[in-house]
């Protein structure tokens, strides 16, 4: 792969990771500032729950933004190994792998956090409307 896409991906990541953690920190927050209303709306254990899937997703966005550190940080150190020992640069090249697959991953489990938060949430407020009607 090419520098120019390298770079293009890990500034892509970097939006990802800190979409996520907008998301999911933001949501957090305003629900914490509407309590009385969500759980008026949704009910206690929906509350509960959507706090939950929001904590995870943005404790493991944050995970992500580090795992991408430690990823770039074993790629650097792969290149240059790659010039003076090729069997320490495959080393650190599989240590690179190991946290740019970590930091993928911790994408999608940040995405189905939210994404359980915000759904949870929505049905909460549809089954109670209609229980009450």
């Amino acid at each position: 792969m090419t520098q120019v896409d390298r770079d293009i991906l890990f500034s892509n990541e970097a939006f990802v990771i800190g979409m996520l953690q907008a998301v999911s920190g933001g949501a957090l927050v305003a629900a914490l500032a509407q309590t009385e209303a969500l759980i008026k709306l949704a009910g206690n254990i929906a509350f509960l729950l959507f706090l939950t899937a929001m904590t995870v997703a943005l404790l493991v966005a944050v995970l992500a933004a580090y795992w991408k550190h430690q990823y770039k940080l074993w790629d650097v150190k792969a290149q240059i190994s790659a010039t003076q020992n090729a069997e320490e640069a495959q080393t650190r090249l599989a240590k690179a792998n190991r946290y740019l697959k970590a930091m993928r991953t911790a994408f999608v489990i940040s995405l189905v956090g939210i994404l359980f938060g915000v759904g949870g949430l929505v049905i909460a407020f549809w089954f109670r409307a209609l229980c009450v009607a």
